[in-house]
């Protein structure tokens, strides 16, 4: 009995070996990602002021994986924890970090000056990689934005507050949108960080 289970095992190796790497090649062929897929992968637009005073295009930044959010400053709970997640995605990057940009779109143009989302955003760039871009539209280009990005917002309890949707977009470096997060997915830096790391590589 001792001498055929050896045989067995010796004649069977090839087939445990081929077993054992089978799901690690089927998750290399259809990986996983936490952000849901952008249906049809669209080129998104996205030109507007920047908190610095000049022009931003998405367009401008074809080979990086670029997150989009829109939010605002004042924003209590919501906004401050997205951008710390994405600060923390990226800071798991290592030299990819140069290769992503995050760009924050305020919905709140009237008290979100150049200067405020300047300092508000110095906050949550991570120590490696490209900063994080503040943008800042008048109101009619704003909603044009947000309506073509899916997200909506409206004012709360007195115009202090802005009840708006918390989705940020991946966007790859061929600057089309590829995955979307709810609140709920972007909480993950890690599991974040692996599909940008994805998308970089072409995963």
């Amino acid at each position: 009995m001792k001498a055929f289970g050896r045989r067995w095992l010796l004649r069977s190796a090839p087939l445990l070996a081929i077993a054992a790497a089978l799901p690690w090649a089927l998750r290399g062929t259809t990986p996983a990602t936490a952000g849901s897929p952008v249906p049809g992968e669209p080129r998104l637009p996205l030109a507007l002021p920047g908190m610095d005073g000049h022009p931003f295009d998405i367009g401008a930044e074809r080979g990086r994986v670029v997150l989009v959010y829109f939010g605002y400053t004042h924003c209590p709970d919501v906004c401050p924890s997205t951008l710390a997640d994405l600060r923390d995605a990226v800071g798991r990057l290592g030299p990819d970090a140069e290769r992503v940009r995050v760009v924050f779109v305020t919905l709140d143009p009237r008290r979100d000056t150049g200067p405020l989302l300047a300092d508000y955003l110095v906050s949550f760039t991570p120590e490696a990689g490209a900063p994080f871009v503040g943008l800042v539209a008048d109101e009619a280009a704003l909603a044009a934005s947000a309506r073509a990005w899916g997200v909506t917002w409206r004012s709360a309890e007195g115009g202090a507050y802005l009840d708006h949707s918390s989705v940020v977009t991946a966007v790859g470096p061929d600057g089309r949108a590829r995955l979307r997060y709810g609140f709920s997915q972007s909480a993950d830096p890690a599991a974040l960080a692996r599909d940008v790391e994805g998308l970089i590589h072409g995963a």
